[in-house]
């Protein structure tokens, strides 16, 4: 925003006034004012902004964007202010701003936060926004992202950009995305999250329990816990919502769900949408040529592909 005025106050400390900032002025009112002092008495300049309805920021919720770090003078205000908005909001917020402001926030917030709000960046603007950060920087943020976030982040800038910032992750999440980005970006195999809860057959549902602890991060976008034979093939899925209303020693294989559907890692998009549509699926886990358990699409990643069409 450009604000046209500021607003003061002063206050008593310690037997001192001190000089507050009030807040900020981004309307016409103010504008009318600075057009005419000098011109118009000011008497007259204040009748004229009487039908004028203020339009101003509490400066409590205002936050500097300062792109140039090597200016002199700069206020020193924290992020928090950022990080404490939802990432949804915050990514509406970066969309608006100009190239060296965008980097300037996500630089300067919560490497999570800022996973989570270049998420909700359009395609086009997420790519633009990664080419301009420094290397070691992204890949701060890109591992902070689902894996499948993050692939499909890299697959949309320079492939001499996407080398640069694979070589600054670290070797886990680099293995992930490098996996993910040989599938083809429109195949279930691109899709997929190759994070999930998984557990063997012949566990209980004490253990399932365990296992779902252990994952925690991973509930809030998945609601399924996937069962694997002795080989570690997908063998069943069970509704976590089933565990919580089972005895502690009930087989977890007598909870799974009578339908296993699934697809191969290279079906083509449109056919995972195609499968979300027709059996109100919110996840959809991927396997291999051998039925071997890959990763999983969600309904979030469904849902982009749906905006992007």
């Amino acid at each position: 925003m450009r604000v046209t005025d500021v607003s003061f106050i002063i206050t008593r400390e310690d037997e001192h006034d001190v000089l507050l900032v009030h807040d900020v002025d981004i309307g016409i009112r103010s504008v009318l004012r600075r057009v005419l002092q000098g011109l118009v008495p000011v008497r007259c300049v204040r009748w004229l902004q009487t039908p004028i309805p203020p339009k101003s920021i509490p400066w409590d919720f205002c936050n500097i964007i300062e792109p140039d770090p090597q200016r002199r003078l700069r206020l020193n205000i924290t992020p928090h202010g950022l990080e404490n908005i939802h990432p949804a909001d915050l990514a509406d917020i970066v969309e608006e701003l100009a190239p060296d402001d965008r980097e300037t926030i996500l630089e300067s917030i919560d490497s999570e936060v800022a996973a989570e709000t270049l998420s909700e960046v359009e395609p086009r603007i997420q790519a633009q926004i990664v080419e301009a950060l420094d290397p070691e920087k992204a890949a701060e943020i890109l591992e902070e992202m689902a894996p499948d976030q993050a692939a499909d982040l890299l697959a949309e800038v320079k492939e001499e950009t996407s080398e640069e910032i694979l070589e600054e992750m670290s070797p886990e999440p680099k293995t992930e995305v490098e996996e993910l980005l040989e599938f083809g970006e429109h195949t279930a195999g691109g899709l997929m999250n190759p994070e999930y809860v998984a557990i063997s057959m012949e566990a209980r549902v004490a253990d399932a329990l365990d296992a779902v602890r252990e994952g925690e991060q991973l509930i809030e976008g998945q609601n399924t816990l996937f069962l694997l034979d002795h080989e570690q093939r997908l063998a069943g899925v069970v509704p976590l919502a089933r565990l919580l209303l089972a005895l502690p020693e009930t087989p977890v294989s007598d909870l799974r769900s009578p339908d296993l559907i699934h697809v191969g890692a290279k079906e083509k998009k449109a056919r995972v949408v195609e499968l979300f549509d027709k059996y109100n699926l919110l996840v959809l886990p991927v396997v291999d040529a051998s039925a071997k358990l890959l990763g999983v699409v969600t309904a979030d990643d469904v849902i982009s592909i749906l905006r992007q069409s």
